[in-house]
């Protein structure tokens, strides 16, 4: 592969971008020395393992790794029988262990009580190894600053105390001493100082002959020395003894600690692996979430972009500002040519083709949609821009032809190959004879070519070949600006003339120049104009009908979903009243043979008493019987009635039990209170009813609630698919209606008005905007449609 693909695709970008997501030495190693994957299966295992990060970093909390450190370097100096480290090295170990059992902790908990499904970052987790004990021997024996605990051993408080009780001594002393200097002006300053670990003071230099002791330095200026007092040299002498020994004893415990550490190297080591790709694991993950990357599907031929972001400008703008990248290739053709004006987006698409396929075979999800596939490669290779080596004195063309010799030499049927501006710099003319013969030579080994290119010949021979297609993207003609829309089986125009135009160039030179070309470049420059020209109007249909469609389909789900709703309620409600009906007959029953039973025990009723006893039976079961009577809402009614229908009548949608009051009749759709649920149909699919009167008020004053949730007056669609927000503004006009809102807000963004556009256009074909407009400067302006809703 070219040593500098990852500069000309940028990679390199990616690459840092993720190492300001890893938290120590391991995780950027791993980063420096990313695989590029050939085995599917592996490939297929490492998107896998970061995607599954992805899920886990989204869903869970944030997995801490603060303070983790690559400690390799010091677990090798503990190979050496006897050997230590410094204290404050064992301090990264420590904290080393401590991160791997909480890592392992958190990944081994995540399954418990979980709806997700998480297998093979636990399980890679699962392998790591802990020890409490070896912990705490580390955390007892060391501080958090890296210092030796005094209680660490006996022998060490023993020295240390003792160190304290003759430092203190010999401070006393040497204050008592500095006091008497500085009575008699000896000293240059009142304070005790330390040279060469000794304790002295400072005595000015005419008077260092007048304080016994030893010179141990003098200052820069040479004004002061400092003397250790001859009363004090004993008492140092025991206090640098004792330093000796505090030492030797540090010593002899960190040795014993190196003991145990040494025990468990290898498994630390492993530690030191697993935790590397738990952390390069992680750093991915967060990029992808940043560039709201997918896992893509793996292919063993077909190569197909959907709605494909460049990673580069998604780091430096927001979705909506940039235009996606639709792109297939490998299947029924595997060479494309791609053609058109100077900045119009070629090698912008070349690059993201590039990027994308190198960024999948190096493990890295991509900002595509999932259902994008991608073919696994053996290599990639690039041609981009100017590539002359000044150390082989190469001419720029030279240097492109020795690398296009490279790609003959090793592409093969597993191999992408990027060229951009192919065979340029040379006669045109023959420059696309061998350019011809290049693509022709790829196409026949089956590699995938993708060319960039100005020259018409190239054009007329992607027409003439099955296996080669031609491309371009979308140029306004109007504008004279790119809409960087890629189009596959049309090939770009130049649009020489008409930039010429723009920049006034002279008439008469125009018009000479045009005088040059022959009738059949004329013509094919017409009739490349007059296809763009068609293929813009139909991609403007196209969308327009796949918003219809899309809108029809949600309109479809929510009424299904309203219907499903309302029989649910209904059977659930109608079950309750049998239940109940039921308890009250069984009730009766018990009454009526209780009083049968206290007749025939009591014989002295009177006939009256007996009487007004089953009159009072009778009654109750009338009740009963005239509660379930009501049930029935609907009688028989005759065929004409059924169909003249008028606002306030009780209607049921047809083959339903669905019932509600019309509320309004729009040509011929109605809308239907069911329940305090607005529902449209059809006014051909509904029936006139009747109501039991006892019913009627009841049904007016008896609602189901169905808690949709907070009342939002905001939608908010910024970074979503066009494919997406039909639907989303469906649903949340509907609800707003539901929910008496009269005004609501849709956020689109700003950016390159695309968004606003699609939102616009969708609101003007629905029948439940009265009006709508852009927001105010003080409701967010352009990024913002204010929406007037129907009663």
């Amino acid at each position: 592969m070219n040593e500098n693909i990852y500069s000309l695709l940028e990679f390199e970008k990616i690459l840092n971008r993720i190492q300001s997501y890893v938290y120590s030495g391991l995780g950027h190693q791993l980063t420096e020395e990313i695989s590029f994957f050939t085995d599917k299966n592996l490939l297929q295992l490492e998107l896998d393992k970061t995607s599954e990060m992805k899920d886990i970093l989204t869903r869970e909390e944030y997995l801490q790794l603060d303070g983790l450190q690559d400690i390799r370097k010091t677990l090798s100096k503990l190979n050496v029988e006897g050997s230590y480290i410094p204290s404050t090295e064992f301090l990264g170990i420590l904290t080393f262990l401590r991160i791997s059992r909480l890592t392992k902790g958190y990944f081994s908990r995540l399954n418990i009580g979980s709806e997700y499904d998480y297998k093979l970052i636990p399980k890679i987790t699962s392998n790591l190894f802990s020890d409490k004990i070896l912990e705490s021997n580390i955390d007892s024996t060391i501080d958090e600053t890296g210092t030796v605990r005094e209680t660490a051993s006996a022998e060490l408080k023993r020295i240390r105390i003792t160190i304290r009780k003759k430092t203190e001594s010999l401070r006393k002393s040497l204050e008592k001493i500095l006091k008497d200097i500085s009575d008699k002006d000896y000293s240059q300053d009142d304070i005790i100082t330390q040279r060469d670990g000794r304790f002295v003071v400072p005595v000015k230099v005419e008077n260092k002959r007048k304080v016994p002791g030893l010179i141990h330095s003098s200052s820069n200026t040479g004004q002061t020395v400092f003397i250790e007092p001859a009363a004090t040299i004993e008492l140092n002498n025991d206090i640098t003894e004792l330093q000796y020994e505090e030492k030797r004893e540090i010593e002899r415990i960190l040795a014993e600690l190196a003991k145990k550490v040494r025990v468990h190297v290898t498994e630390l080591k492993s530690n030191c692996e697993i935790m590397a790709e738990i952390d390069f694991l992680q750093a991915k993950a967060k990029y992808g979430i940043e560039i709201l990357a997918e896992k893509p599907l793996l292919s063993d031929e077909k190569y197909e972009i959907k709605q494909g972001y460049h990673p580069v400008l998604m780091q430096n703008h927001k979705r909506d500002e940039v235009v996606p990248l639709n792109f297939k290739i490998g299947k029924e053709f595997n060479s494309i040519i791609i053609s058109g004006p100077n900045a119009g987006g070629k090698t912008v698409s070349l690059k993201t083709v590039g990027l994308l396929a190198l960024m999948v075979q190096s493990g890295i999800l991509v900002p595509v949609y999932y259902e994008s596939k991608f073919r696994v490669l053996n290599q990639i290779f690039v041609s981009i821009g100017d590539q002359q080596s000044l150390e082989n004195d190469l001419s720029t063309f030279s240097s492109h032809i020795a690398y296009l010799k490279k790609i003959l030499d090793e592409a093969d049927d597993k191999s992408l190959v990027l060229i951009d501006e192919i065979c340029s710099g040379t006669d045109p003319v023959l420059g696309s004879a061998l350019s011809c013969s290049i693509i022709q030579n790829l196409s026949d080994r089956n590699s995938l070519s993708v060319v960039t290119t100005h020259n018409s010949e190239l054009k007329a021979f992607a027409y003439n070949h099955a296996k080669i297609e031609n491309a371009s993207l979308e140029f306004n003609n109007e504008t004279l600006s790119p809409n960087f829309k890629f189009n596959i089986g049309i090939p770009g125009q130049s649009f020489t003339f008409e930039i010429a135009e723009k920049y006034d160039f002279p008439n008469e030179v125009i018009t000479e120049a045009k005088s040059y070309l022959t009738d059949s470049e004329n013509k094919l420059e017409d009739l490349l104009k007059e296809l763009n020209e068609n293929k813009q109007k139909y991609s403007e249909l196209k969308d327009e009908y796949n918003r219809e469609a899309t809108r029809l389909k949600g309109l479809n789900s929510l009424y299904e979903t309203k219907v499903s709703q309302l029989k649910a309620n209904e059977k659930e409600i109608l079950k309750k009243a049998k239940e109940e009906a039921k308890d009250v007959l069984q009730n009766a029953n018990k009454l009526i043979e209780n009083t049968i039973r206290e007749i025939r025990e009591k014989q002295n009723f009177s006939a009256k008493e007996i009487k007004e006893s089953f009159q009072s039976q009778v009654e109750k079961i009338t009740e009963i019987k005239k509660e379930d009577a009501e049930k029935e809402l609907v009688e028989e009614m005759s065929e004409a009635e059924k169909k003249s229908v008028k606002v306030g009548d009780f209607v049921k949608i047809s083959g339903t039990n669905s019932m509600g009051e019309l509320m309004e009749i729009k040509d011929d759709h109605v809308s239907i209170n069911m329940n305090g649920l607005l529902v449209k149909s059809k006014l051909s699919e509904i029936e006139k009813v009747k109501r039991a009167e006892a019913k009627k008020e009841h049904a007016k004053t008896s609602t189901i609630e169905i808690n949709e949730g907070p009342v939002e007056r905001s939608l908010d669609l910024r970074g979503k698919y066009t494919e997406e927000i039909y639907d989303m503004i469906d649903k949340f006009l509907n609800k707003s209606i539901n929910n008496g809102l009269k005004s609501v807000e849709i956020i689109h963004g700003k950016g390159t008005g695309k968004l606003r556009t699609e939102v616009q256009k969708y609101l003007k074909s629905n029948p439940v905007v009265l009006s709508h407009r852009l927001g105010n400067w003080n409701e967010g302006d352009t990024g913002v449609t204010i929406v007037e809703l129907s009663k």
